[in-house]
């Protein structure tokens, strides 16, 4: 006799018979949801921003094959509207309504006066469905995005008389998982259980409730935003009547002065961008022109300067102890050359490339020219010289030489026309016709130009 176990890897008939029983108590005592069905996000087409993509234009790129995905532009719940956010705010939701079956705790929503201002407390619903009959229906598990009209908890006894239609409720899926109840003696399961919490008049449901435009919108059933427009307007009139020439209100304030101090200051200074033609002894002159404007006096036949308008400090000046030194603009001399003194740390440490050449420590330019070297020094020029040939008698100064791996001990450069000896510079195809060494130096008379070297 084989060993009874109720657990199987696959799907069995117990399966199967749990299932279908599960399924009739969903339909013997379930309530009836409507289920407005989340497509995926609205096609806006060309934004111009990278965050938002075109998945109309079927030009999505794997990041991992660059392959392109997607040619013919679907659009479906896998899409992500902005990938910055994280966002679908213009959801698209299918035309036609799916009914199922769901069961929930029922509980009463309480007013919670524990913090400012008035909460609901309890209006957030916990509701479970058959999954297997929730997949032959709508074509996959609820998810967060769909939107659930209760049929039950339609408010057909509104206070206002205009709107004789019934006001539905409505509730948002915002989480979805398989119920911990749903788990038969087959350990498999078979009840979805969501999260489901009230929509709002938000951009995201404006498919399902329209917009203020239409008359027979459900926007304009169940949103209260003409009310709160109302609120916001009443309390901008009150405000303009109580304060109409925007003074501070002060009357009700025991011992505050509200009088008014007048100053005078004196006689107007002249002011322009040019002193006058024809000054007096002792006048004073603004320059405007100036940055911040100045005072001058006149004094003898010269206009003295008294007083520069300094203004407020800037923000950076009032945030950064180090401003300026963060907004130097100075400059300053060095080998009868002028320097910026705020300087990017890429000119201050010079890079270095991997392979093929070094930094030149006057320019900051990559030397990249090459030298075919054979190994074997036969006292004949072997490399690829593209350089013009020099005349054998004369001799050539390198103004810019680097030091690499052909000198020991070479100190870095500071002025550009500084020479240095190389004592241990090694003849090889770069040499023609190298002499004997003398005192293991080397005198190159026909040193050829080359990426090394200007000029």
């Amino acid at each position: 006799m084989p060993r009874l176990s109720l657990w199987k890897p696959t799907k069995t008939n117990d399966y199967y018979f749990l299932d279908n029983t599960i399924k009739e108590q969903f339909e013997i005592g379930g309530t009836g949801a409507y289920v407005h069905k989340y497509i995926g996000p609205q096609s806006l087409g060309e934004t111009g921003d990278p965050a938002q993509p075109n998945y109309r234009a079927g030009e999505e790129v794997d990041p991992i094959t660059g392959d392109f995905t997607n040619l013919e532009g679907v659009i479906n719940e896998t899409k992500i509207q902005d990938l910055l956010f994280m966002e679908n705010r213009d959801r698209k939701y299918d035309p036609c309504i799916y009914e199922l079956r769901g069961v929930y705790n029922v509980s009463d929503n309480d007013f919670d006066l524990t913090q400012f201002g008035l909460f609901l407390t309890n209006d957030v619903l916990f509701m479970t469905f058959h999954m297997n009959h929730m997949v032959e229906i709508i074509g996959r598990r609820l998810m967060p995005g769909d939107v659930i009209e209760l049929p039950h908890l339609l408010d057909d006894l509104a206070l206002d008389a205009t709107k004789c239609d019934p006001i539905p409720k409505f509730y948002v899926v915002q989480d979805a998982n398989r119920g911990s109840e749903g788990f038969s003696a087959t350990w498999m399961p078979h009840i979805w259980r969501v999260k489901l919490s009230p929509i709002t008049d938000s951009q995201e449901y404006a498919d399902i409730l329209g917009n203020a435009e239409q008359e027979d919108s459900l926007k304009n059933v169940i949103s209260s935003y003409k009310k709160e427009l109302d609120i916001s307007n009443a309390i901008v009139e009150a405000a303009e009547k109580a304060d109409p020439i925007g003074e501070s209100l002060t009357e009700h304030l025991f011992g505050f002065d509200n009088t008014r101090e007048i100053w005078e200051y004196g006689e107007t200074i002249n002011s322009g961008t040019s002193f006058p033609s024809n000054p007096n002894e002792g006048d004073y002159f603004v320059r405007t022109d100036f940055q911040p404007k100045r005072l001058f006096v006149r004094r003898g036949s010269k206009w003295q300067r008294l007083y520069d308008n300094v203004t407020a400090q800037t923000w950076s000046e009032k945030t950064y102890n180090a401003e300026p030194f963060i907004n130097n603009d100075a400059t300053t001399v060095v080998a009868d050359k002028e320097f910026s003194e705020r300087q990017a740390i890429s000119k201050a440490i010079l890079p270095r490339a991997d392979a093929g050449g070094t930094t030149d420590p006057l320019d900051g330019q990559i030397n990249t020219g090459t030298d075919t070297d054979t190994g074997t020094d036969t006292g004949t020029d072997t490399g690829t010289d593209t350089g013009t040939t020099p005349d054998p008698e004369l001799l050539y100064v390198d103004t810019d030489y680097v030091a690499d791996d052909y000198v020991e001990d070479a100190p870095s450069p500071i002025n550009e026309n500084e020479l240095y000896v190389a004592t241990d510079f090694v003849a090889d195809d770069y040499v023609e016709n190298s002499p004997e060494p003398i005192n293991n130096s080397y005198i190159v008379t026909d040193y050829v130009a080359s990426g090394y070297v200007e000029d």
